[in-house]
């Protein structure tokens, strides 16, 4: 690199942080025991952040002097400047290698993101669609920017993102493993559902729902072997995304959302339809079910597999051998990552050995599975389902 465009990223760093030093309002997002610091100039996000978090995290105001009290915690300023965004306009794109070779530029594939800058001591990335702005992290200062143009709105999902990818590096730190899943507390049972991509996990999970139970999360988790020996799954915060496919299918979904109205922009004015599917996050979870849906926290009792076989009928319910179904989720844990890396934090480096421990205890986890499969009638039958799932809780206790 041109010693002029580094004295330029330098500037365009300086000014971000300058920018950042000046924000007045502070608040600290408390959730499993780790806490991140959100500071920002515009009165409205402290409502997005009780929108997204209100349900699931302790949420409190710190005054600008006590800023500088936990160097520990992790920060994130965000940012309306036209001239910080523009100061970037003219940066060229970079593309990752040697130790940056495998990260990405977003965790979405859909959304078109570039990296500008990917250093060890700064890392930049241009998002251009669906929205507009920067992304900053700068390792030294524990600080995460999310820049916007003043006419763009402050696109919530990235807010949620960005808070969850430092809450997930937290957890990895004390044992935990990302898990792609969904996850259900039902009849007092703790269900996680495994599965590709594809596989219905989503969509059963919105059956449980219909049916009463509770919602840890609807796509992934944190998981980790408790003291008693025990699987524990633990919420992230994070966007629920379904089908049309999905909606019509259940009755609750389908009396709730109009599969025909494809747009709507606001999250926190209800249902958004992007990139072909339905998104909203904990508060429309509750809206849809009337009821208080989302925990976050949980056992793990039981772990379905689910699967769709074309040459069935009716579903088939089988139960899976405690080594298989171990084996079944280290694999899930190792090769069926639920969000791409793309910012370099320090634990994204180590994860592998960050892992290590948690993989090597899942054979000694006595767990019950079963295997799901869906046959070609559309309807489940529940009382075959409920009945399972009773017989593991009086064998459990």
């Amino acid at each position: 690199m041109e010693c002029r465009d580094l004295n330029q990223l330098m500037r365009n760093k300086r000014a971000a942080l300058d920018a950042v030093g000046a924000c007045t309002r502070h608040f600290k997002v408390n959730l499993h025991g780790h806490s991140v610091i959100f500071s920002f100039q515009d009165e409205d996000l402290n409502k997005i952040l009780l929108f997204l978090f209100g349900s699931q995290a302790e949420i409190t105001q710190v005054p600008t002097l006590q800023l500088d009290s936990d160097q520990t915690m992790w920060r994130i300023a965000i940012l309306a400047s036209d001239a910080i965004f523009e100061g970037w306009k003219n940066v060229g794109e970079v593309v990752p290698q040697a130790a940056f070779s495998q990260l990405k530029s977003y965790w979405r594939p859909d959304f078109a993101a570039a990296f500008l800058a990917l250093t060890p001591d700064l890392t930049v990335v241009r998002h251009k669609e669906p929205f507009a702005g920067l992304t900053m992290l700068v390792p030294d200062e524990r600080l995460i920017i999310y820049v916007r143009p003043r006419s763009e709105p402050i696109f919530v999902p990235h807010v949620d993102t960005l808070a969850g990818y430092i809450w997930r590096c937290a957890m990895w730190r004390d044992g935990s493993v990302d898990l792609h899943s969904a996850t259900v507390s039902h009849l007092g049972c703790g269900i996680v559902i495994i599965g590709p991509k594809m596989a219905g996990k989503t969509s059963l999970a919105m059956h449980f729902l219909a049916h009463g139970a509770q919602l840890l999360g609807s796509d992934f988790c944190e998981i980790a072997v408790a003291h008693d020996g025990r699987l524990r799954a633990k919420a992230i915060p994070q966007i629920c995304r379904i089908t049309p496919e999905t909606v019509s299918d259940n009755a609750v979904l389908s009396g709730a959302i109009d599969v025909k109205c494809r747009f709507g922009t606001s999250y926190r004015e209800g249902v958004v339809f992007s990139h072909g599917k339905f998104e909203f996050f904990a508060p429309g979870v509750d809206v849809i079910f009337e009821r208080p849906v989302n925990i976050v926290s949980m056992s793990v009792d039981l772990i379905i597999f689910p699967k769709f076989s074309r040459e069935l009928e009716r579903q088939r319910i089988t139960s899976l051998n405690g080594q298989i179904a171990c084996e079944k989720l280290a694999t899930a844990i190792l090769h069926d990552r639920p969000l791409a890396d793309w910012l370099p934090l320090p634990e994204v480096a180590s994860r592998a050995s960050l892992e290590a421990p948690t993989l090597s205890r899942l054979a000694d986890i006595p767990v019950k599975a079963f295997q799901m499969e869906f046959g070609q009638e559309p309807s489940l039958d529940w009382a075959e389902l409920d009945g399972l799932i009773k017989a593991n809780q009086t064998q459990q206790s």
